[in-house]
């Protein structure tokens, strides 16, 4: 790609757990960058949740990432998907996300979904989320994530300047186009269901 007639260089970077583009990478960004300041002083875990549910609360109101699906196009498996409006693109390789939450079995809709989330099957899951404050339905179970689907390669071109983070490692990541897909497998530990 080409910015301002300058060719950016290509970069890699790995993701083990997800990826996400538009308001909970906002939130993180923020946080991220009151830790940073030399005003800063306290750092306990109740001031930090207060300052991250403060840079949420905020966004409910000021709905910086809104109509994100004008800043993007999303394929999946070489397919283009036609998104609805909203302010976050999550890609996740496990079941969990956001303290938690397990967005393919969550609420009824999964039922009609028939995709089965495993983290060993080489598949991304992509969901989408409509603002701040629909994160916090899903933490306390009364909404569920719009579910795009399973791919084994993603493809994302963003065409303005949004906020990224991969893993939780926040930016503001400017015109470029992301490939994910599949690039390693390690064996885990898991917890028997019994």
């Amino acid at each position: 790609k080409r910015h301002l007639r300058i060719r950016l260089p290509k970069s890699t970077v790995f993701m083990n757990n997800y990826l996400s583009i538009g308001v909970d990478a906002l939130v993180t960004h923020n946080f991220h960058k009151a830790r940073e300041s030399p005003f800063y002083l306290f750092s306990s875990r109740i001031i930090n949740k207060l300052i991250y549910f403060s840079y949420g609360t905020k966004d409910v109101l000021e709905r910086q990432c809104q109509d994100l699906n004008s800043k993007l196009e999303l394929y999946m498996d070489d397919k283009k998907i036609q998104l609805p409006n909203i302010e976050s693109v999550v890609i996740l390789n496990i079941p969990f996300w956001g303290a938690g939450v397990k967005p393919w079995t969550l609420g009824s809709g999964h039922k009609d979904f028939n995709i089965t989330q495993d983290f060993a099957d080489k598949k991304l899951e992509v969901f989408c989320i409509f603002s701040s404050f629909h994160i916090a339905q899903m933490q306390v179970g009364i909404s569920e994530p719009h579910r795009i689907g399973q791919a084994k390669h993603i493809r994302i071109e963003i065409t303005d300047s949004v906020p990224l983070q991969i893993d939780g490692e926040p930016w503001e990541q400017h015109p470029a186009s992301l490939c994910i897909s599949h690039h390693q497998q390690v064996s885990v530990l898991k917890l028997s269901d019994d």
